[in-house]
């Protein structure tokens, strides 16, 4: 394809940012630094067939001004294929190009050469070392933004980001950008697909809404634009789960009489959820130009949420992404050390935290809990750092070695139950002064998360020692569905005789074994009489040749049983 330039009235005026400043606006998530050179630095020679070093531009303020303090003016979204145009104070935008590839390497030395004062590639898997040095040898920086990013919405970002700027740069973390934008959004969609708009946060705050004649309203709307938050309805959560949950747009049927039918979309920015898009269906349902109108929509509202975000926030992002890639085992002990601040020889916690199966356990819910954590921890321990996933939130506490950080993880429970609604479990790793068995730590607190998370009657906050014999035998429930063949077949064909004949015969055995081989106890655990359970013993033995006499057996036999079978003390059955 031709290279485009995206139009910029800052060419014919002072410069309109800073390289810093730019990157401040755009935040980590879409943009991250590999390498920049020093303010000033001169350049290297460029390769055999890069064009001469141009002339210095009054953009540059008479010399050359290089590294994160260089002086933008546009973006430049180049095929490799194409050849380079004149890159004056421009971002080089390296569409289709292989960071590890040598051609891409000669494109940063002529980009440098031809003015350009950065180059933005993905690095799909590579590292982009050799790349990063070739780019800072030639004095120009490099700049990495995720895989799954279109480079369409890199451009609009940073390009956005340089209109807001004007001539003068922004301070760092200033905000300046308002919800004009999004008020303006809000409209364009709504002519578009023929029905008012509102664009929400996680929270469900109102954004914006679009304010053209003559369109749909209803009470509920009407309420979440004058209390700037939807009401909250026990049906809306799931009705937010699925949306967040989607790919593409959804169609809601109305929760009461006094609401319209619905459509909505998510608000994303790669995989991170930021928000979502709500439209009432006006008298004709909204047609495929109409969805692809939302998609696109949606795509900038991401865009313009990225921008509007604070200092802090992006500082709480950054150290999310320390984080997140610490969980991931995918960033050495030394880079994660650094990007979150901690010094050498400090212990650390890992807080795992996960909705309480039965009230919610899916990606939409777990990413409103984040943001709830995130600025709860934000505030009373601000050296933590927040990460969600698709199934926990994680939060990596320095100091971990006392019980300050249980106290803090039910005070956080607490604060999310009351915030959101939401009933949710925390389990504690053991503490640790090594950075590198962060992974080795999330391992353990999902392990607890799971035993917990599931049981309404285990502890709201757990370490492994509270919950040591469950979480092996869960491990153990593993091995056996990956290996059936382990499993003991008596025990599978007395199953399998329950199920078809009505009988108690798995239930009446482990409630023996949980009984220590006591009948008593274990008929009044079955409400029959202690012939009745010595009747089944001995029937169960003939049956599915169970060994019970042998302690090693009666382990087996324990084992697969507790994990197949309902807990004897709820079984109401009545039959010999």
């Amino acid at each position: 394809m031709d290279s485009w330039i995206s139009p910029n009235d800052g060419e014919d005026a002072e410069p309109g940012a800073s390289l810093r400043s730019v990157l401040e606006s755009v935040g980590p998530v879409m943009l991250t630094v590999l390498d920049a050179p020093e303010t000033g630095a001169p350049r290297a020679p460029v390769g055999r067939g890069s064009p001469p070093p141009r002339e210095a531009h009054p953009a540059d303020g008479g010399e050359r001004r290089a590294g994160l303090e260089a002086r933008v003016l546009r973006t430049v979204i180049h095929d490799a294929a194409d050849p380079l145009p004149d890159g004056t104070g421009s971002v080089l935008l390296l569409v289709g190009a292989d960071a590890e590839a040598p051609q891409t390497v000669e494109t940063v030395r002529e980009a440098a050469a031809a003015g350009y004062v950065a180059a933005v590639v993905k690095l799909r898997g590579g590292n982009g070392r050799v790349l990063a040095r070739a780019a800072r040898a030639a004095g120009v920086a490099l700049l990495a933004t995720p895989d799954d990013a279109a480079w369409r919405q890199v451009d609009a970002l940073l390009s956005s980001a340089l209109g807001a700027s004007g001539a003068g740069e922004r301070s760092p973390g200033a905000n300046t950008a308002s919800g004009d934008e999004l008020f303006t959004l809000a409209n364009a969609l709504a002519g578009a697909v023929g029905g008012p708009v509102v664009i929400e946060d996680l929270e469900q705050h109102v954004l914006a809404y679009s304010t053209l004649p003559g369109q749909p309203i209803d009470e509920f709307r009407r309420r979440g634009i004058l209390d700037r938050r939807v009401p909250v309805l026990a049906e809306q959560v799931r009705q937010y789960r699925e949306v967040l949950n989607a790919p593409g747009m959804l169609r809601m049927p109305p929760l009461g009489d006094e609401e319209l039918p619905r459509a909505a979309v998510a608000i994303r920015a790669g995989d991170l959820p930021l928000g979502t898009i709500w439209v009432i269906e006006g008298g004709s349902p909204i047609d495929a130009a109409g969805e692809r109108a939302l998609a696109d929509g949606a795509r900038l509202a991401a865009l313009h949420m990225l921008r509007r975000r604070s200092g802090p926030e992006i500082e709480l992002q950054a150290r999310e992404q320390a984080l997140r890639g610490a969980l991931e085992g995918a960033a050495s002990e030394t880079d994660t050390r650094a990007r979150l601040g901690l010094s050498a020889g400090t212990p650390v916690t890992l807080v795992g935290l996960a909705p309480l199966s039965g009230n919610a356990d899916t990606a939409a819910l777990t990413a409103r809990a984040g943001a709830a954590v995130a600025r709860h921890w934000s505030a009373v321990q601000p050296e933590a750092a927040v990460a969600s996933t698709a199934r926990a939130v994680y939060v990596l506490v320095p100091e971990g070695a006392d019980g300050a950080v249980r106290r803090l993880a039910a005070q956080t429970l607490t604060v999310v139950e009351r915030v959101l609604g939401l009933r949710m479990r925390a389990a504690l790793s053991r503490p640790s002064t090594d950075l590198g068995q962060i992974p080795l730590m999330r391992a353990e607190t999902d392990d607890i998360l799971r035993v917990i998370s599931t049981d309404p009657r285990a502890p709201e906050v757990a370490e492994l020692t509270d919950t040591h014999a469950r979480v092996l035998l869960a491990h153990v429930a593993d091995e056996l569905a990956r290996l059936p063949r382990l499993r003991h077949p008596g025990i599978d064909a007395m199953l399998a005789h329950d199920r078809n004949h009505g009988t108690a015969y798995a239930a009446s055995v482990t409630a023996w074994l949980d009984a220590v081989g006591s009948f008593g106890d274990a008929a009044r655990r079955m409400h029959v009489h202690p012939n009745t359970m010595k009747y089944r013993l001995r029937r169960a033995r003939e049956l599915f040749g169970l060994d019970l006499d042998d302690a090693d057996d009666r382990l087996s036999c324990w084992i697969q049983l507790r994990l197949a079978t309902a807990p004897p003390e709820e079984s109401q059955d009545r039959s010999p």
